[in-house]
């Protein structure tokens, strides 16, 4: 009985030793993850999303970037995927959006971009895509926007993945679980999420 009691007892040391090496494993993986991404990086992960659409054969006929990440990362797309059209090769048109809102009494406000126009991608395959998806409400409402454009076909992509977003993009290059910073995100010089809340915004009563 005794050896039996041994050996139970060790089994939950062992149990309890493996429970808190999965738990430091996993503080670790979201502590290296709260990181400044490399252009290196942003180069690898362009190339995987690049391979998933040429594997799905979808060559869209515009690429609508979200944000500055979006920008960036669909210029990137446009001159490095292969479109072949009469025996020549060409870049695919870029249009970059951007949404606009302002902080009231702690509350994001949604403001009406008149200077984005939809319209002229009736029928076209658009790609949309983003430099990061962290919750995917920017995602759905461009998605919901290019849908009432009537496009012929839509599919959306990002370079960075959150693991809690609600919106899960065709394409992505990696999945992580903490936020980051992209490499166009100088310190010191004054970057911000537009749709994070400013740290002088006051909630008034």
């Amino acid at each position: 009985m005794d050896t039996m009691k041994d050996i139970l007892e060790w089994a939950g040391y062992i149990l309890a030793a493996i429970g808190f090496g999965v738990t430091i494993y996993k503080t670790v993986e979201v502590w290296l993850n709260l990181k400044r991404f490399s252009w290196s990086e942003v180069d690898k992960y362009s190339k995987v999303l690049i391979k998933k659409m040429s594997k799905d054969f979808f060559v869209p006929d515009v690429i609508v970037g979200i944000g500055r990440g979006g920008a960036i990362v669909g210029s990137i797309l446009s001159g490095n995927i292969v479109v072949p059209t009469c025996n020549k090769e060409r870049n695919i048109p870029i249009l970059g959006v951007d949404r606009l809102y302002e902080w009231q009494h702690g509350t994001r406000v949604e403001i009406d971009n008149k200077m984005v126009d939809f319209s002229p991608l009736a029928e076209k395959k658009v790609l949309l895509v983003a430099g990061d998806v962290l919750t995917g409400g920017t995602m759905k409402f461009y998605v919901q926007q290019l849908e009432q454009a009537k496009v012929a076909e839509l599919r959306t992509g990002c370079l960075v993945k959150g693991v809690a977003a609600t919106f899960r993009p065709d394409y992505f290059g990696k999945e992580i679980p903490a936020d980051f910073n992209m490499p166009w995100m100088y310190k010191g010089y004054g970057y911000s999420r537009d749709s994070r809340k400013p740290l002088n915004d006051k909630k008034q009563a």
